[in-house]
């Protein structure tokens, strides 16, 4: 795992779904109504799928800065604890590689490399299946985008029905997240929150709901915690 060779072998199923699901974020980008530039643009300085592809209506309907760094830390505030786990002591290039390096770690980045030794990798290898990775994510966005731009162009009128892609995605999500992970209270913690942005409405909508989510999951947590600590104490006295 030293030549970018390796790499680009490796890289390879990490590229093709990232060219198959960048398909899908630029066509949701011009669905919104904003230019196929931002595409290329976004997935170069964000490079988060998931937010990604959030920041559209987000940004399409003028939501606050502050709902839009609320769902930032909600959804990529995991990429900080990478940096934990990330090799970054084998890329000794220079200080703006290091940069990239850590800008460049994704989900899927990240799991290929935590599932090689560590020992055997070189800063090349790293650096080059991030850079393939992240080179098929703005092909794929900027594809999707003028995609996109054509069909509108052809058909005369933009294309709104693409603009289910997003919540099908969520939908994808949460039933997968379900399979693997059935928890009723948190499910209903989902819901209420969701309640509860919709109650709210217009502009405060989406930061109260990511808001009373919060809330709800840390109170489940302690609360859990404590009920598992309770038995323990009662039995050692």
């Amino acid at each position: 795992m030293v030549s970018a060779r390796d790499a680009a072998r490796d890289a390879l199923p990490i590229m093709i779904g990232y060219i198959t699901l960048g398909l899908a974020a630029g066509l949701l980008l011009v669905a919104q109504g904003l230019a196929w530039w931002w595409a290329p643009v976004w997935s170069l300085v964000i490079y988060s799928g998931t937010m990604q592809m959030l920041l559209v209506p987000l940004a399409g309907t003028g939501q606050p800065l502050a709902a839009i760094a609320a769902s930032t830390l909600f959804v990529s505030g995991r990429h900080v604890f990478y940096g934990l786990g990330f090799p970054l002591n084998r890329v000794r290039d220079r200080p703006l590689t290091r940069l990239y390096a850590i800008h460049a770690i994704t989900d899927e980045v990240y799991a290929l490399l935590a599932s090689r030794d560590r020992a055997a990798m070189s800063g090349r290898y790293i650096v080059v299946v991030e850079a393939l990775s992240h080179s098929a994510w703005i092909t794929g966005t900027t594809a999707g985008a003028l995609a996109g731009t054509g069909l509108a162009s052809l058909i005369g009128e933009r294309v709104e029905l693409l603009g289910f892609v997003l919540t099908s995605l969520f939908v994808i999500l949460a039933i997968e997240n379900w399979k693997a992970h059935p928890d009723l209270a948190v499910l209903l913690s989902g819901f209420v929150a969701g309640g509860v942005g919709l109650l709210v409405g217009g502009s405060a909508a989406l930061l109260s709901a990511l808001g009373t989510l919060a809330a709800a999951l840390i109170t489940l947590y302690a609360w859990r915690v404590h009920a598992n600590r309770a038995p323990a104490s009662r039995g050692g006295s």
